[in-house]
């Protein structure tokens, strides 16, 4: 027997990624785990940040974001990076982390994150508590330890992060 609950975010595990805005100058890094691939041609994903925060002005403002993809060792950082706001916190400079130039996005990558995904903005979609960003892929950068032999990423050998949170989920008053 199935039981009714109330509507909640419930398509778990979800992706854990850092996001770079800004610029190499000026960046900011946000945790997200609220990103999707969303299409193929244009390869384009879709990422929500709730309203307020501080990379989504950024994110308007210059268009462009990379995504990183990053490996459990990275996890006390994106720990770091989510607790904390760029509008009072240099993130880069408190985690330590390199970051190195985009090949076409004025958005860093992070250079510890063994795939990264530079992004254009396309459209923004309100969706009430957050704003939907839609962007299309225009480079990826991948180790080569994470390629097949046809020269195809393996997820399986970059070991990504998930965020798993059957209990603990975002609450609009939380």
């Amino acid at each position: 027997m199935k039981r009714l609950l109330e509507p909640n975010t419930v398509l778990y595990p979800v992706p854990l990624v850092i996001v770079v805005c800004g610029t190499l100058e000026k960046p900011n890094l946000l945790a997200v785990n609220r990103i999707a691939s969303v299409a193929a041609e244009p390869p384009q994903v879709a990422m929500s940040l709730r309203r307020g925060r501080y990379s989504m002005g950024l994110i308007q403002e210059g268009g462009e974001f990379t995504v990183n993809l990053p490996t459990p060792a990275l996890l006390s950082a994106i720990h770091l990076i989510g607790t904390t706001t760029g509008r009072d916190t240099d993130k880069v400079a408190r985690t330590g982390l390199a970051l190195s130039p985009a090949a076409k996005v004025k958005a860093p990558l992070v250079a510890a994150c063994p795939i990264n995904i530079e992004c254009r903005l396309t459209h923004t979609i309100d969706l009430r508590s957050h704003l939907l960003f839609i962007a299309e892929v225009v480079a990826v950068h991948a180790e080569e330890s994470v390629l097949n032999h046809k020269g195809e990423i393996d997820y399986r050998r970059c070991n990504p992060l998930v965020y798993e949170a059957a209990i603990v989920r975002e609450r609009p008053n939380d």
